[in-house]
């Protein structure tokens, strides 16, 4: 291999690690901003036509996606969002997707709900900012924190405060799920 195409490549990894931490610190950013309730800036990491789903509800746009969040900032007085484990795959100079988790306390009146969460993400690259084209979020638990115990038993891990008990989105949705026998 010649110095030339050796250089070649070692440029090339280091774009992909530097998209990588860009894409990591947009996520980072963003459970601060949702912890801060500063919605500009949440929707600002998101591109005008921007997906956010939630529930298997798709929203388009920073104008559908903004009342979510107020309402979401409305119901939840404090918040701590955690986010852990961040895969990326870096697709070309302007396109990756990724994979995050993480965890959530949420308080809701005298309610502290306690959340697992993932976060499939598709990722583009605008004006040198590595930016949200789409996020879709599933859920794990998202529990009162006195029923963690008891809600571990169930496939119904979803309990909001004032909505019925549902199926969590996962890992029982996950196809490798009854395979490992």
């Amino acid at each position: 291999m010649t110095a030339s195409k050796l250089a070649d490549l070692d440029s090339a990894a280091l774009s992909r690690l530097v998209a990588k931490d860009e894409i990591r610190d947009l996520a980072g950013r963003y459970a601060l901003a949702v912890d801060d309730h500063d919605i500009d800036t949440v929707l600002s990491m998101f591109t005008e036509d921007g997906v956010f789903e939630v529930a298997g509800t798709e929203l388009r746009g920073r104008e559908q996606i903004r009342p979510f969040y107020v309402s979401s900032m409305d119901r939840y007085h404090t918040m701590l969002h955690t986010p852990e484990i961040h895969l990326v795959t870096i697709e070309d100079d302007s396109h990756a997707s990724g994979i995050m988790t993480g965890h959530a306390e949420l308080a809701v009146h005298d309610t502290l709900m306690m959340t697992a969460f993932r976060y499939r993400d598709r990722y583009v690259r605008r004006d040198g900012t590595w930016l949200f084209e789409r996020r879709a979020v599933s859920f794990m638990y998202a529990v009162p924190f006195e029923s963690m115990g008891s809600s571990f038993r169930t496939a119904k891990r979803i309990r909001w405060p004032q909505t019925r008990y549902t199926d969590a989105d996962y890992p029982e949705s996950a196809p490798t799920w009854n395979t490992y026998r």
